[in-house]
């Protein structure tokens, strides 16, 4: 049995259409794809360096897979990145200045307490040996 819910949804995802998306090799009239050519893997990339799929990209499966095989291929010779770091702006939060007027300690200052000295039996001296001449 299935619920309303249900049969409201298939009845609606069956309505749709979707635009098949133009195939990219074919419009520039690749026959063999190169793990050479920089440019072209590229566009069947997205800005951190992730393959994209097929519905994205708009290829066939044979076509996904030589795609993939050659980003694979690309990377290992150092020639693509397998990730790029994206820096995102964001707004400072709310209460990042009264902190630093107070004198919190930064992370790094944080590990060791103030006013910590190690005990002295804790230090080992380092032994020295003695040479014997023979």
């Amino acid at each position: 049995m299935t619920s309303k819910k249900n049969k409201a949804r298939s009845a609606r995802e069956t309505n749709r259409k979707f635009k098949k998306k133009a195939n990219p090799l074919k419009i520039e009239k690749v026959e063999y794809i190169d793990y050479k050519d920089v440019s072209l893997l590229q566009k069947f990339m997205t800005d951190r360096s992730k393959i994209r799929g097929r519905g994205l990209s708009g290829v066939s499966v044979q076509e996904q897979r030589d795609v993939a095989n050659a980003i694979k291929n690309a990377r290992e010779m150092a020639l693509l990145p397998y990730t790029k770091r994206t820096v995102s702006t964001r707004a400072p939060r709310a209460g990042a200045d009264r902190r630093e007027e107070e004198g919190v300690l930064e992370l790094e200052d944080a590990a060791i307490p103030t006013g910590f000295e190690p005990e002295a039996d804790l230090v080992e001296e380092p032994t020295v040996t003695e040479e014997v001449e023979a």
